[in-house]
């Protein structure tokens, strides 16, 4: 998995929406990079890192960190 980059990270709604973006913060490793919350629904909110467009279709997975609390889902894609 050496070449995919991360894409999003999902965060369930168990926390306030600051420290979800706190949380996401240290999963995006350039800390002066702008990311974006690009959905919320009653259940997870969705932080993310590289546009969907700059990867390979059909190229996603996606990593559940099991012991978190909150639930973490971390997305990564192979870049074009």
């Amino acid at each position: 998995m050496s070449d995919y980059k991360l894409h999003a990270v999902i965060i369930s709604n168990d926390v306030p929406l600051e420290e979800s973006r706190k949380i996401a913060q240290e999963f995006i490793k350039d800390k002066n990079k702008t990311f974006y919350r690009i959905t919320e629904n009653k259940k997870s909110v969705r932080w993310r890192n590289i546009a969907k467009t700059k990867f390979k279709p059909s190229s996603f997975r996606t990593k559940i960190i099991k012991e978190s609390k909150p639930h973490i889902s971390l997305i990564f894609g192979q870049l074009k």
